[in-house]
């Protein structure tokens, strides 16, 4: 019971570690010049378990960088780099959940 309790209390500081990792690979990525940006409009989107849903389907692609979904304005600013993923896998990522992508813009 004790280890049990000791590894629940250290959870924390082991999640804010691989954040940190998640975060320095995302802000190097940010600065290739490889990368675009995908802004998608989604119908359907209610709640914040709503927003997590399409997070976690698009970040599973290969190449993501940064994922940014609001439920507020329907939306998802998806980084990626062009040479991993595509558009396509991006749209086909959210289909997969109950949600309809709009239009999918990229710079």
């Amino acid at each position: 019971m004790t280890v049990l309790s000791l590894l629940v209390l250290a959870f924390p500081v082991y999640s804010d570690w691989q954040g940190q990792d998640n975060q320095l690979t995302s802000s190097q990525a940010r600065q290739s010049p490889n990368q675009k940006v995908a802004y998608v409009t989604i119908d359907g989107m209610t709640c914040s378990g709503c927003k997590q849903h399409v997070k976690t389907e698009i970040i599973k692609l290969k190449g993501i960088t940064d994922v940014n979904v609001s439920c507020a304005q329907a939306n998802a600013v998806v980084r990626f780099n062009p040479r991993q993923t595509s558009v396509d896998a991006i749209r086909k990522a959210v289909t997969t959940t109950v949600y309809k992508v709009v239009t999918i813009k990229t710079n």
